[in-house]
């Protein structure tokens, strides 16, 4: 059985074990403490031990409970110089997204519970969710925003138009996945999830597969020339590539994390549509045309609690000297406590 299978019947059977103990729980006291007793030991026979304990080790801790808040926001650049000796340049950003979220984890099953305080007061209304899986040896992460509440500044030479924020509506999607070679001796858990610790500096070289799709729809509100009304303008590109990381730990209480991922774009795509008027296809190759993602953590610990700062920078670059060209950066940051049990 390949270790992808392994990890999903383990993955399977772990939530069996949940499901058994969440009906079983009217049991009586002698009882429910024998099953937990039992399912513990399951669980455990679950997490092998596959790394180099002398730099990477699991907490002794069963329990870790961390609070995070979450800030996020995003940035789009175009540039159209297909308008004869006109430069048209949008630059534009949506409102900084705020989320708070609690996550319990045991064993390695964990459930986490999220709130948006800007939608529960009406601040804005755009969506997002996060699903990250870090693993030692591999892992992904998968974005998707849709914002409402985009706005900015357009330049045409040298005449600027501020644009109102409920006129453009942008959606994207962001993937990536990752590879460590290192990951007997470099933990990406240990820096983003703390479900491991890293005992001793250690870096690795990484591999990884990038993708994002970035579609905007630009409503009949605003004409950005004249008699000419853009509706929907989509972007998709491919990414692979090798980055690095490392794993600093200067002492025991504090552990440091670099590491960036650039992915050269090996097929992509530019559509654009407007009143009369729509393009569409894959447009020629050219450097640096590329997806980043850029990650650091940093995390101190005291006693059996922990406090930190992470952030995931993902970037794409897509377009060539005298074409079109879009630049977008999607950033989060979160601030988080932590306490094993």
């Amino acid at each position: 059985m390949s270790s992808m299978k392994q990890k999903m019947v383990s993955q399977l059977l772990r939530m069996v074990l949940l499901a058994c103990v969440l009906n079983l729980m009217p049991a009586t006291a002698f009882g429910q403490k024998e099953l937990l007793q039992q399912v513990d030991s399951i669980l455990a026979s679950f997490q092998k031990v596959t790394t180099d304990t002398n730099y990477i080790v699991r907490p002794k801790s069963r329990l870790t409970i961390r609070l995070l808040s979450n800030f996020s926001g995003a940035r789009f650049k175009l540039v159209d110089r297909e308008r004869g000796q006109e430069n048209e340049v949008l630059n534009l950003r949506s409102d900084m997204k705020w989320t708070l979220t609690s996550s319990i984890n045991y064993r390695g099953i964990n459930v986490a519970l999220s709130v948006n305080p800007g939608h529960i007061f009406d601040w804005y209304h755009d969506l997002e969710f996060n699903i990250n899986a870090y693993g030692n040896k591999m892992g992904a992460d998968l974005i998707y925003q849709r914002a409402d509440d985009v706005g900015g500044v357009q330049t045409i030479d040298d005449y600027k138009m501020e644009i109102p924020e409920d006129m453009l509506t942008t959606t994207t999607w962001d993937a990536n996945y990752y590879y460590v070679f290192n990951h007997r001796r470099f933990s990406y858990p240990a820096a983003f999830t703390q479900t491991y610790i890293q005992k001793r500096s250690a870096g690795s070289f990484i591999a990884g597969v990038s993708y994002e799709s970035v579609a905007m729809d630009i409503g009949k509100k605003w004409r950005i020339l004249e008699g000419e009304d853009y509706r929907v303008m989509d972007t998709k590109m491919l990414g692979v590539g090798i980055g690095y990381g490392y794993n600093i730990v200067p002492t025991r209480r504090w552990l440091v994390h670099l590491s960036v991922l650039p992915t050269i774009i090996i097929w992509k795509d530019l559509s654009m549509e407007s009143d009369g008027y729509s393009s569409r296809g894959s447009h020629p190759m050219s450097l640096p045309n590329m997806l980043v993602t850029g990650r650091i953590s940093l995390i101190h610990y005291f006693d059996n609690q922990f406090a930190g700062l992470l952030a995931v920078l993902n970037h794409s670059h897509l377009g060539q000297s005298g074409a079109d060209m879009v630049d977008h950066t999607k950033w989060r940051v979160r601030v988080l406590y932590g306490i094993r049990f």
